[in-house]
């Protein structure tokens, strides 16, 4: 009886030593392909909806939008305390094709942006008259202002803004289909 369980042991052993390198691999494989979903920061996103807002700097003046502000209008419920911003895009036209446009977070700036557009659709409001400018982030630290410094003759249609929060977890959101 003892010699039938040794040579079992020795049997397990052996296929252990042989299938080692797979099992180790399996594992590997288990761990980074089935972490908790919870693992990953939430990502989210919030448009910010200006109506097709006129908006005009004079004499070169330079026109600001609020968009920290603007958010917290929008979506009172936006915890913004210890986020990372990740992306931000205006969805805007100039009147001549020569506005300009930049981004600032903190104390740090975007170079300008030109905001194409011309003087026959200025007007016109279908979605392809508007540019969309995907601003390159000085920083992903979001502590600070954030501000969109227009110059020129614009319409704006919206600001999507995405954000990353570390503290809240997908595991904890709820999704509600309609």
């Amino acid at each position: 009886m003892k010699n039938s369980k040794k040579r079992n042991i020795i049997g397990l052993k052996e296929k252990f030593e042989k299938n080692g390198m797979y099992l180790a691999l399996l594992i590997a494989f288990m761990v980074i392909c089935l972490q908790p979903v919870g693992a990953y920061a939430a990502r989210t996103k919030y448009v910010l909806d200006f109506r097709d807002s006129h908006i005009r700097a004079h004499r070169g003046e330079i026109t600001t939008l609020l968009l920290k502000k603007t958010l917290k209008a929008q979506y009172p419920w936006a915890e913004l305390g210890n986020v990372d911003l990740r992306k931000v895009v205006l969805i805007a036209k100039s009147k001549k094709g020569r506005g300009s446009a930049r981004l600032r977070i903190g104390q740090r700036w975007t170079p300008r942006y030109r905001v194409d557009g011309n003087p026959q659709s200025f007007h016109r409001y279908q979605r392809y008259t508007f540019d969309r400018i995907h601003f390159r982030l000085p920083s992903a630290n979001a502590r600070g202002p954030w501000q969109i410094d227009l110059q020129g003759n614009f319409i704006v249609r919206k600001v999507v803004v995405v954000v990353e929060d570390h503290c809240q977890r997908y595991e904890t959101r709820k999704f509600y289909y309609r």
